[in-house]
C-alpha cells in the first residue's frame, strides 16, 4: 500500500494525464502510518502493561531521521541546481523539516501548494513528515494516558483494566478525533483558506486517526495478522472482506482521476471520503491476506517499492526539480520515466547505505533519544551556516508576474520615478534638458526602469505597470492559473494621453507583448493570440496605443518581445505564454500592425536578448534573465548602451 501511495505522488508530481489528484497519495499514506502506529503500541500495551514511549520515539527518529538529514543536507549543498526563486526561505523551511513544523512553516509563509506562482521549495514535500511526525509524538500520548486512566480507575473498584476497554476508549477518541478534524477541513475551507486546510495538522490529522479507530477496532491479534493468518472466521466475513477493498480502489481511482485540490473539494470533504476509502482497502487485506486484492498487493516488485518507499518519497521531490524540462530537453513520458529511474537509484542507495544500517544499529552506551535531538540540532545548525538568507516572497495570485526581489505591493501599481520629475519636462520642450524618454509597458518594462543605472544625457519618465498590458478585460490564464484582470488595467487609454501631454518627451519606448500571449476570454470564449478574431482585437488595440502614444510627435519606438522560460509544467512542457509559436505570433502581428507607420520602429528586443534564436537567460557571458522573463540588474547593465544608441 505504500507503492501505491508513493506512485500516486510520484505521477501527479509528473503531470501524468489523469493523475491531478495523485497528491492523495499522502492520505494513504497518513491511513496507513494510524493503523500500524496504533496496531503496534496496543499490540506492546497487551504483551507487556505498558507502552515505552522513550523506544517507540527512538525507533521513529531511526526510522525517519538520518535520510532526512541526508536529503536536507544535499539540497542545501546543491542548491544551485535549483531556480533562486525555489531557494527563497529555503534555511527556514530545512530547519522546520528537521524538527517536524514543515507544515506550519508553510501554513505562516501563506505558500500556494496548488498554484505555484513561482518554483516551489525543494523541501516543500516535508509538510507531510510534519503532520505525521506530530502525530507521532502525541498519539502515544494520549493511548498511555487512556490506559493509566482506565488502570485507576479499575484500581479504585478494585478490579484490572483490560485491553478491550483500552481499545474500546482509543476507538471513541479516534472516531472523536476524525468528527473534529473533518469539521474543522468543511468549516475553513475557501479560496483564501485552501492551502491553510491542505498544510495544517488539525485538518489532516483525520486521515491517521481514521486508520487509528479501524485498527483499535479491529485489529485483535497483532501477532496473528503480522504472520498472514486470516482473523476472519465466517463465510460471510471473508466474502465482505474481499468486496470491501475492491470498492475502496474504485473510490480511490475516481478521486485521484477527479480531485484537483480545489477548495470546494476540500468543504465538500473530500479527505474524510478518501481516508475511509484508504481503510477499505487497508483493513480488510490486513485481515484476511488471502484475497485477490491482498494476493494483487503481495506482488513482489510492490512490496519492494514499499520497503524503499520513505526515500523515494524524500527525494523524488528535489530530483524532478532538478531534472526539468529545460536542463533535459524532454517533456511528458519520456521525462517521467528519467526521473523516476533517478529516483530509485538514488532511493536504492539511501536504503541500503544509510536506513537500514541505522534501523539495525544497536548501540550499546549510546543514549539514542538525545542522540536523535543532537543530530537534529547539529543538521539545522549546519544548514544555517551553509544556506544563505533569501528574503521569502509572499504568494498571490499575480506573484508570478513579478520581478524578482518585487513586493508584492507593487502588483498593478505604477513604478514611482527614479528621481523627481524635472520641472523642465513639463513646459515646453527645452533644447538644454536630457533627451528625455517616456517608458510605457509591463513588469519587464518596469524591471527596465527599476535596475536602470545612470544615464548621463538621458531622462527617462517610467510609467510602467507591473500586471497590465494593452488587453483589457478577462479573465486570463498565467502559469496554468485562472485570474482576473484588475480594474486598474482597464483604463491605459485615458492615463496615456494625459502623462504624454505632460512629458512632452523626445522618445517614447513602449514594452508590452506579455500579457498579450496568454489564454484570455474574448467574447465569451477562450482564445489566444494567432486567433483571427483575437488578432483583429489586439491588432487595433495597439493600434490605439500608438496613435495616443503619437500624438505629441515624438518618434515612438516598440519593443517586441524575447522568448521567455517563467515556468514549465509537472510534466516538463511549457506553459502556453512561454511558447515559442506564441512570441512569434505576437511579432509578426506587431510588424503587420505598426511596422509600415511613419514615425514608429520595432526594437529587436528578441534578436538581444536571444541571440541564438531560443531563450537564453545568459547571454555574452552575463545573466540577463532572472526568472526567465525579467531582466537582472546585471543584464540592464549590459543592455543600457545599446537601448541608448536605438533611442537616439
Amino acid at each position: 500500500m505504500r507503492a501505491v501511495a508513493v506512485a500516486l505522488v510520484l505521477a501527479d508530481h509528473g503531470g501524468i494525464p489523469g493523475m491531478g489528484g495523485g497528491f492523495l497519495g499522502v492520505d494513504v499514506f497518513f491511513v496507513l502510518s494510524g493503523f500500524l502506529i496504533t496496531s503496534l503500541l496496543l499490540d506492546e500495551l497487551g504483551r507487556s502493561g505498558r507502552i515505552d514511549l522513550g523506544d517507540f520515539w527512538i525507533r521513529r527518529a531511526r526510522r525517519l531521521l538520518p535520510a532526512l538529514v541526508l536529503m536536507v543536507l544535499t539540497v542545501a549543498v546543491g542548491r544551485q541546481f535549483f531556480s533562486p526563486e525555489a531557494l527563497a526561505g529555503l534555511r527556514d523551511d530545512a530547519v522546520a523539516a528537521f524538527f517536524w513544523m514543515a507544515n506550519w512553516m508553510f501554513v505562516a509563509n501563506k505558500t500556494d501548494y496548488f498554484t505555484q506562482g513561482a518554483p516551489p521549495s525543494p523541501l516543500q514535500h516535508a509538510w507531510s513528515l510534519g503532520v505525521e511526525e506530530q502525530y507521532y509524538i502525541v498519539w502515544p500520548l494520549l493511548l498511555v494516558a487512556v490506559a493509566v486512566m482506565l488502570a485507576a480507575r479499575a484500581r479504585r473498584r478494585q478490579g484490572w483494566a483490560t485491553l478491550g476497554g483500552v481499545r474500546l476508549t482509543v476507538f471513541l477518541l479516534a472516531v472523536l478525533g476524525v468528527l473534529a478534524s473533518a469539521a474543522a477541513a468543511i468549516l475553513l475551507a475557501s479560496d483564501a483558506t485552501r492551502d491553510r486546510v491542505y498544510f495544517g495538522t488539525d485538518t489532516r490529522v483525520q486521515a491517521l486517526l481514521v486508520g487509528a479507530a479501524a485498527s483499535a477496532l479491529l485489529v485483535g491479534d497483532w501477532s496473528a495478522l503480522n504472520r498472514g493468518w486470516s482473523l476472519i472466521r465466517s463465510r460471510w466475513g471473508k466474502w465482505i472482506a474481499r468486496v470491501l477493498p475492491v470498492i475502496g480502489l474504485a473510490l480511490l481511482g475516481l478521486a485521484t482521476h477527479y480531485a484537483t485540490g480545489s477548495a470546494h473539494e476540500f468543504h465538500e470533504g473530500l479527505f474524510t471520503a478518501v481516508a475511509i476509502a484508504t481503510v477499505l482497502v487497508i483493513a480488510p487485506v490486513a485481515l484476511d491476506q488471502r484475497g485477490p486484492v491482498a494476493a494483487v498487493l503481495a506482488w513482489r516488485p510492490l512490496a519492494w517499492l514499499g520497503t524503499i518507499s520513505y526515500g523515494v518519497y524524500l527525494w523524488h521531490w528535489p530530483i524532478f526539480l532538478v531534472l526539468n524540462g529545460q536542463r533535459t530537453g524532454w517533456s511528458g513520458l519520456s521525462l517521467f520515466g528519467v526521473r523516476c529511474a533517478a529516483t530509485l537509484g538514488v532511493s536504492i542507495l539511501s536504503w541500503w547505505a544509510i536506513e537500514r544500517p541505522v534501523r539495525r544499529w544497536r548501540p550499546v552506551q549510546v543514549p539514542l533519544l538525545p542522540l536523535a535531538g543532537a543530530t537534529a540540532a547539529t543538521a539545522a545548525a549546519v544548514t544555517m551556516l551553509v544556506v544563505p538568507v533569501v528574503p521569502r516572497h509572499g504568494g498571490g495570485p499575480l506573484y508570478s508576474s513579478l520581478p524578482p526581489g518585487v513586493s508584492q505591493v507593487a502588483v498593478v501599481s505604477p513604478s514611482p520615478p527614479k528621481e523627481p520629475r524635472s520641472a523642465r519636462a513639463v513646459a515646453q520642450r527645452d533644447p538644454h534638458r536630457p533627451f528625455t524618454v517616456s517608458v510605457f509597458g509591463d513588469s519587464i518594462g518596469w524591471t527596465l526602469m527599476h535596475y536602470l543605472p545612470p544615464t548621463p544625457g538621458f531622462q527617462f519618465i517610467d510609467h510602467t505597470v507591473i500586471g497590465c498590458s494593452l488587453v483589457r478585460g478577462g479573465p486570463y490564464r498565467y502559469m496554468g492559473q485562472t485570474l482576473d484582470q484588475k480594474s486598474e488595467c482597464e483604463s491605459w487609454p485615458s492615463t496615456w494621453r494625459s502623462e504624454i501631454a505632460i512629458d512632452r518627451p523626445d522618445a517614447i519606448l513602449l514594452i508590452v507583448g506579455r500579457w498579450e500571449t496568454v489564454d484570455r476570454v474574448n467574447e465569451g470564449t477562450w482564445t489566444h493570440i494567432g486567433d483571427p478574431a483575437f488578432d483583429s482585437y489586439i491588432s487595433g488595440e495597439l493600434g490605439r496605443a500608438v496613435d495616443i502614444l503619437s500624438t505629441g510627435g515624438a518618434p515612438v519606438t516598440v519593443a517586441n518581445l524575447p522568448y521567455s522560460r517563467r515556468g514549465e509544467r509537472p510534466d516538463g512542457s511549457l506553459y502556453p505564454e512561454d511558447q515559442p509559436e506564441r512570441v512569434k505570433e505576437w511579432n509578426a502581428l506587431l510588424g503587420r500592425t505598426i511596422g509600415h507607420r511613419a514615425g514608429v520602429r520595432i526594437l529587436d528586443f528578441n534578436k538581444k536578448l536571444c541571440p541564438d534564436g531560443v531563450y537564453t537567460a545568459d547571454v555574452d557571458g552575463i545573466q540577463v534573465r532572472s526568472d526567465g522573463v525579467h531582466l537582472t540588474p546585471e543584464g540592464v547593465q549590459w543592455l543600457t548602451p545599446w537601448l541608448e544608441k536605438s533611442l537616439r
